[in-house]
């Protein structure tokens, strides 16, 4: 057990936009002009999975406390490679109470902390949501820089420049409220500028960051459009870039929005799907967790379900029917087009899974601390029977292996004659998975980061699936 709240790295500063400044810049409603669709092939594992645990840290504490267990960890996410985007730096950016974190996966180490330490009536700030960009500096897209998004209780953006140790950019979502929440964040793939935020009270916003002028960092946010809420809280997105559709995990239900930039520069209303999911002893859809496993198959877990669902974008679409409401569509998913995976049976919510396209290796925590692995690469190539290629499926998928939590020497806290860490429950709120499903990544209720790394003891098999 290590306490790493002492980061490498420089500090950060805030650039900050002038009261009613308006934006100088013309908005391109189109892809980028860089932008083309790929996938990594998928890579099935030889032989079983194995992890150790190498890293527990606290990171988070707060005022600096070594003992600080109950600061909670709400997000992890790594950074991907500016040279190809399916790969990572082997850096994983957390944020949980008032900071963010930059770790690197193979040493342990803190590279940089970003602590937003504010006090104000509406109390001191949470950060709850994370999302990468990668910005390209010059038409060629030789010169990029990779940039951090974080937002939680304060409706406030943070965009931070981790290879300078900057944070140069602070804007409110919702300026009229004292303490409006943005539960999750995420980068349009096709649209390296544009951020959807995701807010507590079930409004999407899209904003433009725009590209910042170096050394100065000068750029204004812009905000294009508020898509009206037909949910409250959401929790979750997810993008396909096939069809150009967010996907947003709610509570309330699980929702797509067809992303038409046209629609969007004329002020228009998108056209809106609801996937309908079964119920469960009486349990409507709380979607606490979504991500795509590829880019036409949807993970998506329901509160109180104990199971995780996949299924194909593509066929539920296919399905979908007119609504009596304009642009709006519904789609029953049922369970011949789903492959189910049992996972805990808790009362819990908010246990995000982590997943990695190319080895198809998905990843959920429960609230004992334990993580929850599937192989999933056979039923997405057809290797193995499943409703994601034609097939039925008679029985729940078991989890490959579960990482249990390691017995831990907690010196800090045992000074501070605090309770053990696994006295209360550990709720997993988070998990990561590195391209190739080299390491795996879990933040916790505890203030805990912990860092698994795989065992080299098999080679993986490329099987030719790209769509």
């Amino acid at each position: 057990m290590e306490d790493r709240d002492t980061p490498k790295g420089r500090g950060s500063k805030r650039l900050r936009t002038t009261k009613g400044e308006v934006p100088q810049r013309k908005i391109v409603y189109k892809e980028d002009e860089l932008y083309k669709f790929s996938q990594p092939t998928v890579e099935r594992m030889k032989s079983p999975l194995s992890y150790t645990p190498m890293f527990f840290l606290r990171t988070h504490s707060k005022n600096n406390d070594p003992a600080d267990v109950q600061t909670q960890i709400w997000q992890c996410i790594f950074e991907p490679s500016q040279e190809n985007p399916h790969e990572s730096t082997g850096i994983v950016a957390t944020c949980g109470g008032s900071s963010v974190c930059f770790i690197n996966v193979d040493d342990g180490e803190v590279h940089l902390k970003y602590n937003r330490n504010i006090k104000s009536s509406a109390g001191v700030e949470n950060l709850y949501a994370l999302a990468w960009t990668a910005l390209s500096l010059d038409n060629t897209g030789l010169k990029k820089m990779n940039i951090l998004a974080a937002a939680g209780t304060k409706s406030t953006v943070l965009l931070i420049h981790p290879d300078a140790g900057v944070c140069y950019q602070m804007f409110r979502t919702v300026p009229t409220k004292a303490a409006a929440v943005v539960c999750s964040l995420l980068f349009h793939p096709k649209k390296a500028t544009w951020l959807f935020c995701g807010h507590e009270d079930g409004q999407i916003q899209i904003w433009d960051i725009g590209i910042p002028k170096l050394p100065s960092y000068e750029t204004v946010p812009v905000h294009l459009m508020t898509v009206p809420s037909v949910a409250r809280d959401v929790y979750n997105f997810a993008f396909s870039q096939t069809y150009d559709l967010l996907i947003c995990g709610c509570d309330g239900g699980l929702f797509a929005w067809k992303i038409d930039m046209e629609k969007i520069e004329s002020n228009g209303s998108l056209e809106r799907t609801e996937f309908a999911l079964p119920m469960v002893d009486g349990h409507a859809s709380v979607l606490d967790s979504i991500c795509m496993l590829r880019d036409d198959i949807l993970a998506a877990k329901c509160a109180l379900h104990g199971m995780i669902y996949l299924f194909s974008i593509e066929k539920a679409i296919s399905q979908r029917k007119a609504t009596k409401s304009k642009k709006q569509y519904e789609t029953t998913v049922s369970e011949d087009m789903m492959l189910r995976l049992r996972w805990s049976d808790t009362d819990n919510y908010y246990m995000n899974m982590g997943v990695d396209p190319r080895s198809c290796v998905l990843v959920c925590g429960d609230d004992k601390g334990s993580l929850w692995v599937y192989d999933l690469a056979g039923y997405v190539t057809g290797y193995l029977n499943s409703p994601l290629n034609g097939h039925s499926q008679s029985k729940l998928i078991e989890p490959v292996m579960t990482l249990e939590w390691p017995e831990l020497e907690d010196t800090e806290v045992e000074k501070a004659r605090k309770l053990r860490l696994d006295t209360y429950d550990i709720v997993v709120d988070k998990c990561a998975v590195s391209p190739g499903a080299d390491h795996v990544v879990a933040v916790t209720s505890n203030n805990m980061v912990c860092i698994w790394k795989r065992d080299k003891n098999e080679k993986n098999s490329g099987d030719s699936k790209n769509d």
